[in-house]
């Protein structure tokens, strides 16, 4: 639509002012052209009807960049929903022509990027052309003194107190702000040298240092060779010595040879005379020993002899002693006969009395038959009955299963939990262990009532169609999570489970209102007939603390569901209902209204899968159905169990009955069987007693014979005692006789044993001399071979050939050492000792000392040539410091003295300060805003921490009109300064605006605002835009103010 101001430009534009701003397709704007006035422009309208688009058509229809404005990073994104390209014409003030700058941003096809053509006055051209334009017309977009977007405007409030100062230098004296850039880059070049000069000066300092440990490992490299060259003659020396060594070995050895040789031969006179006197003493020890074995033969038959009468005489004693025993055993056995017979004769009498007791045999095999009858009777009765009970028994069994069935469908309803955490478990194991240790442990807890979890074994569904909905609308990671509703016992739960145990969970704290203070936006009656059946919270179970997170976070209150498709327009329910996100059928809605343009309705709609963990639920319904069958089956039961009792109460006497019977029976085969007993018993002992009395033993007669036989058996003893006696005498000859013998050859043995000795040691004694003369002869070879390799050594450690003498100084040389092998092995010790203490260097630190003492020449050069260097930069330097600090200190004051004036009016107080930097570090150089809004404050730093919002935006835009007359530019455009502020401060704020724009020294002005208060003072050079927008406003074609006015 097309504004006009409500009077005519009666005051001239400035240079660059902006005349008319035409937008198409431009955000919200099909076709909209505004005409500024040259003073004060009130851009007035709701929020969202378009006023901050003005400003964005601004900056980006004057090449600046899309950052500036805090929206969109992409040209593309101010192109309105649905078109290709928007366009953008802005008329600025420059006669006798004005200028007309064009822009055109069009969206390529892939609707991934766009490209922007431009325009001067119809000609096509460059950015940077247009750029070049604004510039010359001091137009600075990018300067939040001169243009500040809604989005910037807190951005400048916090624009730090350096950052300040340079776009207050940009604004008012751009060359103070080039000035300032040129000494921040000397700052940073006058720091780069100086980091290198203390670089450079470590460098130095550490090659000094390096160099200094470099001398003493170059003087210990000379004191090493040194030690070296007196080691390598020692080792000479050593050489020599081991040969003299070896020559003098060998011509004591030889002496050695010569005497061993003279003892061999004494040695084997003697051992001939030894083996003369063994040979003989061995031929009569030969003799001795034969007398020896003829009388050991001897005495060995005797002693047989001997031991052939011991045996025999054993064997007779043996002989009787047994027959005397047997007649003792025989006559022992015979008392027992007499006893035993006596013992069953009495046995037999007893028998015979209890049997005459006991009643015949005919009258208990009677009594028997009698009861046998009377049983079988009974039996038929009780058959009858048993038939009876039989159906209602299989009947009792059977009801008795299904309530026992019904009872553990029960038992598993109640414990659904325990198959939720099963499922837990498979998800997440952390998660499950973590259940287990708070149900231990739920006693450490200030409310453990409270505190439930995980969520997925708590929920029961009161009907499992919804389940589905349930689990996609609940995350997956709140499904595993734990509600609280302390603090403090959730902080110990994880504090307990994350840190100790090493837990990875969730846990959650439910919102204290009860559930009463959630209500749906709508009754569910009123949305049935578009297919919903319930909210989503009707058919959850589950514990107060969680439902008061589900109400909370989820507001599941608030989720209608249907279960069946309809053909219902989700445009329909977002108005008619209020509704966002609801379900319907497998789909999940979720509706987004947009804020612009007709509000229009974007929908996401996603598929919801079948419900695989909230599935398992038992309701209380199902528990009724349950119970109301079992108490069906209780009736019956009962019913049953009464005629059961009723037929067993007849046929228990039955039972009765025949069980007396039995018994009766079973004591009259009791006592038939006691009398088979007894009669078996005593024809045992009859049978006894005969066995016994067949045996007959007469002991008279026995021990007559026994006593004749015993004096025949002493009679052969006697005999074999005398013969014995003899030739014990014959043998005690015999055996003097040998240990005579034995005696003569024992001491023949020891003494041929003492010549086997010296004759042994003589042979030991050549052979030890023999050997050692070998050895010597073997030495002297060897030493004769190692002397000539010593030689040989020696000459060639001396650097001579074999042949050759040695050097006159080297004879000197090595005569001055010892001739001592031990002496000189000690001094070569002694030497390598101080090899060792010297550290070991190559030949390398020389050259690394000298190459190191060149490049300390060269640092130092270098060093001095960067410090006068410096101090030539700093000496081109002084001319623009002065000149910028000057100028800087002048501006500040000027801006000051505004600053001042405009607080004053407003009656608080308020400075603008300079900052400087005693060392001209020129990145801290700051303008600093201090103010005081009360009386009783101290003038403080304008900062976030200190002033509310209001009084920042106050003292903000204070500063941006103490600008206005030291600054040229065409224009000032400020979008939404006066949010925050007191009626009071805005009025006055505005009245300064006023009185400022309208004063032919300051540029045009563009004040936007969603809101002006009543009675404000409008002068004439005030033009006011309304801005409105929406789905029902008139083309800008058909638009007529004076029909409006007439109307």
């Amino acid at each position: 639509m097309d504004w006009h101001s409500n009077h005519e430009h009666d005051y001239p534009y400035s240079r660059g002012s902006l005349m008319e701003i035409r937008l198409q397709n431009f955000l919200i704007y099909s076709d909209c052209k505004f005409r500024i006035g040259p003073n004060m422009n009130l851009i007035v309208g709701p929020n969202g009807s378009g006023k901050s688009s003005i400003v964005c058509a601004v900056c980006l229809g004057l090449a600046g960049s899309e950052s500036i404005l805090g929206r969109a990073k992409r040209a593309k994104d101010f192109i309105k929903h649905g078109e290709m390209e928007a366009t953008i014409e802005i008329t600025l003030f420059d006669p006798p022509a004005n200028t007309i700058v064009k822009s055109i941003i069009k969206q390529d096809s892939d609707m991934q990027s766009s490209t922007t053509k431009w325009f001067i006055n119809g000609k096509s051209k460059l950015k940077k052309e247009v750029a070049q334009l604004v510039r010359d017309y001091n137009i600075q977009i990018d300067n939040f003194c001169q243009v500040l977007p809604q989005d910037k405007v807190v951005e400048f409030a916090r624009l730090s107190n350096e950052d300040l100062l340079k776009e207050t230098e940009k604004t008012i004296k751009p060359e103070l702000y080039q000035k300032h850039e040129e000494l921040l880059k000397f700052q940073e070049s006058r720091e780069n040298y100086e980091k290198q000069i203390k670089n450079k000066e470590e460098s130095l300092k550490y090659l000094e240092d390096l160099n200094k440990e470099l001398f003493f490992r170059v003087e210990k490299y000379r004191d090493r060779e040194k030690n070296q060259d007196k080691l390598r003659l020692l080792t000479m020396k050593r050489y020599w010595v081991e040969y003299e060594n070896e020559k003098s070995k060998y011509f004591q050895y030889k002496e050695d040879v010569q005497s061993l040789t003279a003892k061999l031969r004494t040695l084997k006179d003697v051992r001939m005379i030894q083996e003369k006197a063994r040979n003989d003493l061995s031929i009569k020890l030969k003799d001795v020993k034969a007398n020896r074995d003829d009388l050991s033969a001897a005495a060995k038959d005797y002693q047989r002899e001997i031991d052939t009468g011991k045996s025999k005489s054993k064997t007779l004693i043996e002989k009787g002693e047994n027959l005397t025993k047997n007649f003792e055993e025989k006559k022992a056995e015979e008392e027992v006969k007499v006893s035993r017979i006596q013992d069953l004769t009495k046995e037999l009498a007893s028998y015979e009395e209890e049997l005459n007791k006991r009643p015949s045999r005919e009258k208990l095999q009677k009594e028997i038959d009698e009861n046998e009858t009377k049983i079988q009777q009974l039996e038929i009765s009780k058959k009858q009955l048993v038939d009876k009970i039989r159906p209602i028994q299989d009947r009792y069994d059977e009801i008795t299963a299904k309530m026992n069935e019904i009872q553990q469908k029960l038992i598993e309803a109640k414990d659904i939990r325990s198959i939720r955490l099963n499922k837990v478990e498979k998800m997440c194991h952390d998660t499950y262990m973590a259940e287990k240790w708070l149900t231990q442990n739920k006693n450490k807890f200030q409310y453990p009532d409270e505190i439930c979890g995980p969520i997925l074994a708590e929920i029961n569904m009161m009907d499992e169609r919804f389940a589905k909905y349930v689990e996609d609308y609940i995350t997956y990671r709140d499904m595993l999570a734990f509600v609280f509703s302390d603090k403090q016992d959730m902080k110990l739960f994880l504090d307990e489970v994350t840190t100790k145990h090493n837990l990875r969970v969730n846990a959650v704290i439910a919102d204290p209102l009860p559930i009463d203070h959630y209500k749906p936006v709508r009754p569910i009656d009123d949305m049935r007939k578009y297919g919903f059946i319930c909210y989503m919270n009707t058919q959850i179970e589950a514990p107060s603390v969680l439902l008061k997170y589900l109400y909370s976070r989820y507001a599941i209150y608030k989720i209608p569901m249907a279960t069946e498709p309809n053909q219902t327009n989700t445009q329909l329910i977002v108005d008619k209902f209020k509704v966002y996100n609801f379900y319907i059928a497998d789909d999940h809605y979720v509706c987004r209204q947009s804020l612009y343009g007709l509000r229009k309705i974007s929908t996401r709609i996603t598929a919801v899968r079948e419900a695989r963990l909230l599935n398992s639920h038992v309701t209380e319904e199902d528990i009724n159905k349950l119970n109301s069958e079992k108490d069906d089956l209780q009736a019956e039961y009962e019913s049953l169990k009464s005629q059961l009792e009723n037929i067993q109460a007849e046929l228990n006497p039955i039972e009765k009955d025949i069980n007396q019977f039995r018994q009766d029976k079973k004591i009259c085969e009791s006592k038939k069987n006691q009398l088979d007993l007894l009669e078996d018993k005593m024809n045992r002992c009859t049978a006894s007693m005969k066995d016994i009395q067949a045996v007959s033993f007469n002991i008279e007669d026995e021990d007559c014979k026994l006593f004749n036989t015993l004096i025949k058996l002493d009679i052969e003893k006697l005999k074999h005692v005398v013969e014995m006696e003899s030739k014990a005498k014959q043998y005690t000859n015999n055996v003097m006789n040998t240990i005579s013998a034995l005696v003569h050859l024992f001491g023949i043995i020891r003494e041929l044993n003492q010549h086997h000795q010296n004759l042994a040691q003589t042979e030991n004694e050549i052979k030890q001399y023999d050997e050692e003369r070998r050895r010597k002869k073997e030495e002297i070879n060897l030493l004769k071979d190692s002397a000539f390799a010593k030689l040989t050594i020696a000459k060639k450690n001396c650097g001579v050939d074999y042949n050759q003498e040695l050097p006159t100084s080297l004879k000197e040389q090595l005569a001055s050492l010892p001739d001592n092998i031990e002496e000189v092995n000690d001094e070569i010790k002694l030497e390598q000792s101080k090899l060792q203490l010297i550290t070991k260097e190559d030949g390398s630190c020389i050259d690394e000392y000298e190459k190191n003492n060149s490049t300390i020449s060269t640092m130092k050069y270098e060093i001095d040539k960067l410090y006068r260097k410096v101090s030539s930069d700093e000496d081109k330097a002084k001319k623009c410091i002065e000149s910028w600090t000057e100028g800087i200190s002048d501006m500040t004051a000027s801006i000051n003295q505004k600053f001042r004036h405009f607080f004053n009016q407003l009656d608080c107080v308020g400075e603008v300060k300079l900052r400087e930097n005693e060392n001209y570090e020129f990145d801290k150089y700051a303008i600093e805003i201090w103010v005081k809004f009360r009386s009783k404050e101290k003038i403080q730093l304008l900062n976030s921490q200190l002033q509310s919002g209001g009084e920042r935006s106050v003292a903000t835009i204070i500063y941006l009109i103490s600008l206005q007359e030291f600054t040229i530019c065409p224009f000032r455009i400020v979008d939404e300064i006066n949010q925050g502020m007191d009626p009071q401060n805005e009025k006055m704020i505005f009245e300064f605006l006023v009185a400022v724009s309208s004063s032919s020294k300051i540029s045009q002005y563009l004040l936007i605002t969603p809101k002006l208060l009543p009675n404000l003072c409008y002068d004439g050079k005030v033009t006011t835009l309304f801005v409105y927008n929406g789905p029902y406003m008139l083309d800008q074609e058909q638009w007529n103010l004076h029909r409006l006015i007439s109307n």
